[in-house]
């Protein structure tokens, strides 16, 4: 967090600065008796100060929850300071300063602390008051006066080094005690702090998704930009994909747990379904609030039980996983024909549209071809088995590994049957863009377009790449 506002600052700070930095000109704010107080560079050392008593907040608020109203106070100090800094510039009027002797150093560090130009309110009396008023409240008497003289000291040194006038350190002193006593009794509320919390941890499994692979940084990318005009009602998005993109990782292997998955799912569930206590895992304080929220945002009882159904689908991957069973093409198909249907009629109620995913049942096909075909290499290393036995015991009669994916493609019977996944692809594909001219103008139908045309370029150009035998003359002239 501390980090988090060091970088909102300079951005917010900085980038006031910069644009004033276009002014012709700014306000006088300087009082007649301003002339008379003296120039003392020493007093930047007390300035400069500001920062310790800033830092000081990671050892007063000793969790997230103590220091988040005094960050987002700060936060929201920064950005009423700036909307001042554009709308009311302010010119100081102290002659200008020469430092040398000891001071200078010091002297150098505050004058560049402050940049440029930003001056009413002062940020730096702002913030001082603020921590003062903050640590007031989890301290005793004597750190109290402590404090309050600290953040006193602090403006002075504003105006004993010229860098403010009078008028901006009684703006910068307004500006904390209003702000503190705003936004730290809603900050504190305890539904706002769980909404911090679960935002917090969509951002932490949507930066994991997206190092394990760039498509998850897009998709956060894509749910982010949505949410931007509708934050409240796009929360069920963030945290449906994230709740369920985490089961699978746990299904899959990619997220590790202790012991069996399976197991991990199975005590999910319990909590989630029966309100039973969750097992103390970083999966589990992870996956229990996003899917408590989940199935709280989700007001129809239909899609809360689509939820659970989805979970239990994804559930019987990892059971084949675990046994080693290979599948016919009918129970593949079947089982990759619930997994998108329930997915997809899930996306499609969070985005309020209104088609079902059951109209567009060639799609749905050709997402599981697609997840199918992109995954294959993977799916095999982890023992997922999504070629059918019958495929797989021919390329074994040819002396070749249907488990290994370089073995597989390397015999005729996996080839084969890869091209002729690639035609069924096309035909599915075909069939889909039919489906969704008979849906055009309904809300929904541009998120199932959107699905269409990644599927068609990884048909065009991907898969294509991966397996370059799927060029050749015969495929495409059947296709």
């Amino acid at each position: 967090m501390t980090f988090g506002f060091a970088l909102f600052f300079l951005a917010v700070y900085g980038g006031a600065s910069w644009v004033t930095g276009f002014y012709p000109g700014g306000l006088r704010v300087d009082l007649p008796f301003e002339q008379h107080i003296p120039f003392m560079p020493g007093w930047a050392a007390v300035y400069v100060s500001m920062d310790v008593l800033l830092l000081l907040s990671l050892f007063i608020f000793r969790t997230w929850r103590q220091l988040l109203p005094f960050a987002l106070a700060l936060c929201a100090e920064t950005v009423l300071g700036a909307l001042c800094f554009l709308v009311l510039p302010v010119e100081v009027a102290w002659p200008t300063r020469a430092v040398t002797g000891g001071w200078t150093e010091v002297f150098q560090a505050a004058d560049t602390m402050n940049l440029e130009r930003n001056y009413l309110p002062s940020l730096h009396v702002a913030f001082a008051c603020t921590a003062a008023l903050a640590y007031r409240e989890r301290s005793g008497p004597v750190a109290r006066t402590l404090f309050v003289l600290w953040a006193l000291a602090i403006a002075a040194s504003t105006l004993l080094i010229h860098e403010h006038h009078l008028v901006d350190v009684l703006a910068g002193a307004l500006l904390a005690w209003g702000t503190w006593h705003v936004v730290a009794p809603r900050v504190r509320k305890e539904a706002f702090v769980e909404a911090v919390r679960v935002e917090a941890l969509c951002a932490r499994e949507l930066s994991r998704f997206a190092r394990r692979h760039p498509r998850y940084g897009l998709i956060a990318l894509a749910l982010y930009q949505q949410s931007l005009s509708r934050w409240s009602k796009a929360r069920r998005a963030r945290v449906g994909f994230c709740f369920l993109q985490l089961v699978d990782d746990v299904l899959d292997g990619d997220r590790p747990v202790d012991g069996e998955p399976l197991d991990a799912i199975d005590a999910l569930l319990r909590t989630l379904e029966t309100g039973a206590p969750a097992p103390a895992t970083a999966f589990h304080d992870t996956a229990t609030p996003l899917g408590r929220v989940l199935l709280t945002e989700l007001t129809d009882p239909t899609a809360r039980e689509q939820v659970f159904e989805l979970v239990r689908t994804m559930r019987r991957d990892r059971e084949r996983v675990r046994d080693g069973h290979w599948w016919d093409a009918a129970t593949l198909q079947a089982q990759l024909g619930d997994t998108f249907r329930l997915s997809v009629g899930l996306m499609l109620h969070v985005a309020e549209a209104q088609v079902r995913a059951e109209e567009a049942p060639s799609l749905l096909a050709a997402l599981g071809w697609c997840s199918v075909m992109r995954d294959l290499r993977e799916d095999l290393a982890q023992g997922l088995f999504n070629v059918p036995a019958g495929v797989a015991a021919e390329v074994r009669a040819q002396g070749h590994e249907p488990e290994d994916f370089d073995s597989l493609l390397a015999a005729e019977a996996g080839r084969t049957w890869a091209r002729s996944e690639y035609q069924r692809a096309r035909a599915l594909l075909d069939r889909s863009a039919k489906e969704l001219v008979h849906l055009e103008g309904r809300p929904g139908v541009a998120l199932l377009r959107l699905f269409h045309r990644s599927v068609e370029a990884f048909w065009a150009r991907k898969l294509p790449r991966r397996m370059p035998f799927l060029r050749e003359p015969p495929v495409l002239e059947t296709s």
